[in-house]
């Protein structure tokens, strides 16, 4: 960068200093002037606000004087009538008061009232006159009294004025404000100024404004206490009347208690200064505009000057050292005395002695071999033929050969002998380079020709083979002379002349010039190649090429293609994985509505554990085959592990119709080798995005509603959030469930059962109950059937069958030993415990006797595998164990089994004792319930029983045994010991 000399920045400065001097003098005599301009026009305004509070004043005095003098005549006037014609008074009194509004039409109303101010002549009085008849409302030396308005009509008002006649009368009159007011619209306050007379309590009586919902509205004093006949000017005042800012004087009358607030709008004032303002300013920045101008012009002329001296004295400079680094150095020949003349650069590139030598010398310095190609050049140029340009060998000092390029002309110049001149370059440097290049160049064509892989050069504009080796000829099929002939696309198929462009356009951002990557070639018959190129940028002979090394990695990208197929489609069936179609779900386009069908197929598994593995192979590749043909036609298909399908269905079909066609599809028996089976089919649909904002909430959602098909019975159900609200509370139930066993929650509560004829209880029936800490007990209801599903079933039972043997302990300790106690026992319990050994097992821990303990079981548990429920139940009669079928009557038993089980009673559901008095379909199911238990000889007990009527029935039909809330409710051990012992008493 160019420095300014110390003189030219002393000068810059001074320019500078001046400017700021003179800008900031011319600053403040604007601001001066603006200031006193704005100072005048705010003193006018003052002045003319103080003019319009004065004669504001005036006129309000003139005009109620006016009244006052009239009024006093009145009072006069009737001093002497009631002096003179008492009896007459009240008549003449009336006449002068008539006469009196007759010539001041601006009085709305004249009355003669008493102290209190009911009027004495006709006319309405004033109750609040005492109010307001007091030295504040009137002046000091005056004898009217101003009082408070008074709306006579919508907008319409009246300002009250009184004057004492006598202790016992006094003068009330009512002054129409409209007359004050057309006084103050003859008043000049300019465009928003106002005029405001308010009495001495600060309400506001007339105004200059144009609304009048201002009138007898209580103002706050406008400006302290003043003088009688005083007028204050108030500066720039925001106005209480109707806050605007204006320049405001307010005046206290000099014979009445009236304030006057005059105003001049304060915008309006300076409406006119404005434009002074920005004329100003516009002056005061057009100074600053032309300094800068100024400034920056003479500065870039200070800079052009130092440029131009700094650039003449380096010029020599730079030309000195141009010639040191690019290694040149001149020479001339004096035409006459034939010697050749060097400078001390040249002297110093080839370690010369002296500044000169004769031409013959140097000549001897030439290589023999270049000798008479330099002679016969410097001849030429001499004589003027040509000029003086070759390439030459110097030998000095004896083996030290220099290669050097010297270029001249014979040049004639006015006053001088002719010459010849010219410069010297020493290259024996880039003579070496070269020679080593072309040796790189050689070796570069063994290693490209001698290469095992396919290698190539092709231009990099126009796509055209430059040079193949025989590894490509060998590996793509084509000639030598064949690759010369055609463009790289050539050997690309055309679904990967995409991949071309991008990677030449990643080739030329590549900081290294190089670049790898996996694609496709295709061999001259037509197959595909899959290679890796590795790509490198270099220049031949001015063209911009590129080389290309190919590899063939067809066997490593086709054991990757197996390998990715593996990992996203299921081995046995060939479908995809589910992780496999959430990705490709996940890829499309977002906002692509679609619905999933998780498809739940139970029964696989067991078809292969029972007939075999190749069986269950089969039956699955058929049952693929059908959902395969559904996805081809209505979306897409994944495979979940074990027996779960999930079906995509594209937003173009009916949903319906498609889970229609499925439920069709799958209801029919599939075939195995020789056989056909029967699946178990629920489905749980969802749709995104309704349900889920990815392919995994989607699914999931589905196989929510899948679930909830399993658990309901159905064999179609739609996700919904209340769904997923009652899948979460169950998963959440079954976790509390878990630690609920674990920290023994559950409790046993007991139902006595009683015998028919005496009424007496004969047994206990044992009721598990969950207690809460917040609200009541959670029924058996909420919580069995998940106990099931989760398996938890198994602790839970044996934990009821261990806690009735202890309350039955109880029973036996407090004199009850009699009584039976009867738990209920799970399918699940029933068929995978050893329910013999448990019952032995809690009988011989409490000590109880044979037969304490009775167990109840359900049709559904018996009748899911009747030879073990059959052995089970023998092993349990012989620890002389009392079984009963609970609900009977409700499920779908087979005679043929009941009649060999060995069974001691049957209970009827408490679903048919309801209404059995009144319901003839009740009262024959029940009757033949009866005469079934008692034709197997069994004891026959009715749950349920709740009425008087219904145990009648009962007790008519020969029920052996009741229980219900008529009998007694549940209640815990305690309790019902307590019971017992009150009943037994």
């Amino acid at each position: 960068m160019v420095q300014l000399s110390r003189i030219r920045r002393a000068r810059l400065r001074g320019l500078n200093l001046g400017g700021v001097m003179l800008g900031a003098l011319l600053g403040l005599g604007l601001l001066i002037v603006v200031r006193k301009d704005w100072q005048g026009r705010v003193d006018a305004a003052q002045r003319q606000s103080l003019a319009l509070a004065s004669s504001t004043e005036r006129l309000m005095r003139l005009e109620l004087r006016t009244l006052e003098r009239a009024l006093q005549g009145v009072a006069d006037d009737g001093h002497a009538v009631v002096a003179a014609v008492p009896g007459q008074a009240a008549v003449l009194l009336q006449k002068a008061v008539t006469g009196l509004t007759g010539r001041h039409q601006e009085l709305d109303s004249v009355v003669v009232v008493d102290p209190r101010g009911n009027p004495i002549t006709a006319g309405r009085g004033d109750p609040s006159l005492p109010q307001w008849t007091h030295a504040r409302n009137r002046s000091e030396h005056g004898l009217l009294y101003v009082g408070p308005l008074e709306r006579v009509g919508p907008d319409r008002w009246v300002m009250r004025l009184s004057l004492q006649m006598d202790p016992d009368r006094w003068l009330l009159a009512r002054l129409h404000t409209d007359e004050l007011r057309e006084i103050l619209a003859n008043l000049d306050v300019g465009r928003n100024g106002v005029v405001v007379v308010s009495d001495a309590e600060g309400r506001l009586l007339v105004h200059s404004l144009r609304s009048d919902t201002l009138t007898g509205r209580q103002m706050a004093p406008a400006a302290p206490d003043l003088l009688p006949g005083q007028v204050l000017p108030l500066g720039t005042d925001l106005s209480a009347v109707d806050g605007v800012r204006r320049v405001a004087a307010t005046a206290v009358s000099a014979d009445y208690p009236l304030r006057i607030y005059a105003g001049v709008d304060h915008a309006q004032m300076l409406r006119p200064w404005w434009p002074f303002l920005a004329g100003s300013a516009l002056v005061y920045l057009l100074y600053w505009a032309g300094f800068f101008y100024l400034r920056r012009n003479v500065r870039r002329a200070e800079y052009r000057q130092a440029r131009l001296e700094a650039e003449l004295r380096v010029g020599d400079d730079e030309l000195r050292l141009a010639h040191q680094v690019g290694g040149i150095g001149t020479w001339s020949i004096d035409g006459h005395r034939q010697r050749l003349r060097w400078t001390a650069r040249t002297r110093q590139m080839f370690r010369l002695r002296g500044m000169a030598m004769p031409v013959a010398a140097v000549l001897r310095l030439v290589h023999p071999g270049d000798r008479a190609r330099v002679k016969a050049a410097m001849r030429d140029a001499r004589d003027g033929r040509d000029a003086f340009d070759l390439t030459c060998r110097l030998v000095l000092g004896g083996e030290d050969e220099r290669w050097i390029a010297a270029r001249g002309a014979r040049v004639q110049e006015e006053g001088r002998p002719q010459r010849m001149t010219g410069t010297v370059v020493d290259i024996s440097e880039r003579v070496e380079i070269q020679t080593l290049a072309l040796d790189a160049q050689r070796q570069f064509r063994l290693i490209f020709e001698m290469n095992p892989l396919p290698c190539w050069l092709f231009d990099r504009g126009t796509l055209r083979f430059l040079e193949v080796n025989p590894a490509a000829v060998r590996q793509y099929g084509y000639s030598r002379e064949e690759f010369l002939r055609m463009r790289v696309t050539d050997i690309r198929p055309p679904a990967y002349l995409d991949d071309l462009d991008r990677a030449l356009r990643q080739l030329e951002t590549s900081p290294h010039g190089n670049l790898s990557l996996i694609t496709v070639h295709r061999h001259r018959d037509g197959h595909l190649i899959d290679v890796q190129v590795h790509t490198a940028r270099l220049e031949i002979a001015g063209i911009q090429a590129l080389m290309v090394l190919a590899e063939n990695v067809s066997e490593h990208m086709a054991y990757q293609r197996e390998l990715a197929y593996r990992a996203s489609h299921e081995p046995l069936t060939g479908l995809l994985t589910v992780p496999a179609l959430c990705e490709s779900l996940n890829s499309e386009q977002s906002g692509t509505r679609y619905t999933i069908a998780h498809v739940q197929l139970r029964g696989l598994q067991l078809i292969s554990d029972t007939l075999g593995r190749e069986i269950g192979k089969e039956v699955l590749r058929n049952l693929c085959r059908r959902l395969y043909a559904l996805a081809e036609r209505y979306g897409g298909l994944a495979c979940q592990p074990a027996e779960d399908f999930v079906l995509v269905i594209d937003p173009q079909h009916d949903v319906d119709a498609v889970i229609a066609a499925l439920g069709a599809a799958l209801a029919e028996p599939v075939q195995g080798f020789d056989s056909f089976h029967q699946l178990d089919l629920r489905i749980g649909v969802a749709e995104y995005p309704g349900d889920g904002s990815s392919a995994e909430d989607v699914i999931a959602k589905a196989a929510q509603a899948a679930h909830a098909a399993r658990e309901e019975g159905v064999g179609v159900v739609r996700f919904d959030e209340s769904l997923a609200a009652r899948m979460s509370e169950r998963l959440r139930l079954a976790g509390r469930l878990h630690q609920a066993i674990g920290r023994g929650e559950f409790e046993l509560h007991y139902q006595s059962i009683h015998r028919r004829r005496d009424g007496r209880p004969v047994a206990l029936e044992a009721l598990i109950r969950w207690p809460q800490t917040q609200g009541p007990a959670l029924p058996p209801d909420a919580f069995i059937q998940l106990s099931e599903d989760t398996g938890l079933i198994l602790p839970l039972g044996r934990w009821a069958i261990r806690q009735a043997a202890r309350d039955q302990r109880r029973l036996a300790d407090s004199g009850f030993g009699d009584l039976s106690i009867a738990v209920n026992v799970s399918a699940l319990q029933f068929l995978n415990s050893d329910l013999a050994a448990e019952v032995a097992a809690a009988t011989a821990e409490f000590g109880l006797r044979q037969g304490a303990l009775h167990v109840e079981l359900t049709e559904s548990s018996l009748m899911r595998r009747p030879t073990q429920a059959l052995e089970a139940m023998h092993r349990l009669h012989a620890q002389g164990v009392s079984i009963s079928l609970d609900d009977f009557g409700t499920g779908f038993s087979n005679m043929s089994y009941l009649q060999h089980m060995p069974l001691d009673s049957l209970k009827i559901d408490r679903g048919f004792i309801a209404d059995v008095d009144t319901s003839a379909h009740n009262a024959s199911i029940c009757r033949a319930l009866l005469t079934l238990g008692h034709s197997l000889g069994l004891t026959v007990i009715a749950e349920g029983v709740e009425t008087r009527a219904q145990y009648d029935w009962l007790a008519v039909h020969g029920c052996d045994q009741m229980q219900g809330y008529l009998l007694g409710r549940p209640q815990p051990m305690h309790e019902m010991i307590e019971q017992l012992r009150r009943e037994s008493r």
